[in-house]
Parts: C-alpha cells; sequence; structure tokens
C-alpha cells in the first residue's frame, strides 16, 4: 500500500488482521499484490461486497482465500463451484455455508467434468450433505479415487 510504509509481511499481517478497519481494508485490495488480496480474502470482517469483488480475480489463490473465509455467502460459494481450480472446487465442497442444494451441483458439475479431479470428489464425499444417492454414485463411479 503506498500509502503506508510498512514492510510486504506487516501489510500481509494487517490484511487478515480481523481489527483492521474496513476502509484500510479497501486500500489493501485496491493496490497490493495477491498475497495480501489473498489475506484481505480470508480475513472473516471483509464485507460481503469485497468478498465479491475478490471472488472474479484472476487469480486462484485469491479465489481460493475467498471460499476459505468462513464467513463467504452461498451465493459466492455458487458462482466459485464450477471454478477452473480444483482447489477452489474442493474448498466449496468443504465449506460449512455450503447448502445440501449447492453441493449436489458441484458434484454433477464434477461428474460432467471429462476429467473429474479426485480431491473434489473426497472432499464431495466427506461432506455429510452430500446426499446417499450421490456417495452411491460417487463409490460406483469413482471408487478408485476415495482409496
Amino acid at each position: 500500500m503506498e500509502s503506508i510504509k510498512m514492510p510486504f509481511h506487516k501489510l500481509r499481517e494487517l490484511a487478515k488482521d480481523p481489527n483492521t478497519p474496513v476502509d484500510v481494508l479497501r486500500e489493501l485490495v485496491k493496490k497490493s499484490s495477491y498475497w495480501i488480496r489473498s489475506n484481505v480474502a480470508s480475513n472473516p470482517t471483509t464485507p460481503l461486497d469485497i468478498l465479491r469483488e475478490l471472488a472474479k480475480e484472476d487469480n486462484a489463490t485469491v479465489r481460493l482465500y475467498t471460499v476459505r473465509n468462513p464467513n463467504t455467502p452461498l451465493d459466492i460459494l455458487r458462482d466459485l463451484a464450477k471454478d477452473e481450480s480444483w482447489l477452489v472446487r474442493a474448498n466449496v465442497a468443504r465449506h460449512p455455508n455450503a447448502s445440501v442444494n449447492l453441493v449436489v451441483m458441484l458434484f454433477e458439475y464434477e461428474k460432467s467434468l471429462r476429467e473429474p479431479d479426485n480431491n473434489v470428489i473426497k472432499a464431495l464425499y466427506k461432506n455429510a450433505k452430500l446426499p446417499a444417492f450421490a456417495k452411491r454414485i460417487i463409490e460406483t463411479l469413482f471408487g478408485e479415487m476415495l482409496t
């Protein structure tokens, strides 16, 4: 951040600190590296409008940290359920705010891929919200991924 003279590691700490004022988080998102934006994305006090912005980032790490934020709402998780990054999708499958419908949607999406990712399949399989019929399909089609 240009207006604050701090070492990079201090800016990262500031970005993830829940006590950092929202106006500072907004500045960090605008002017900083993807690592700092990732830390803003993981900050539990980051406002929803910033999370929505970060969920659209080109950088997969920023999107991943957005999904890992415990306060990321369902609409953002839904948008990221079809992300190109398997890490993002696997973390959507693990997110506590993921609804049954979202987990099933992610399962259907993963199943439709030419090469479903085994990490996403495992995360879906372990999700208690995944219906029994989907677990049976995973066992049948992707059983080797579960070992």
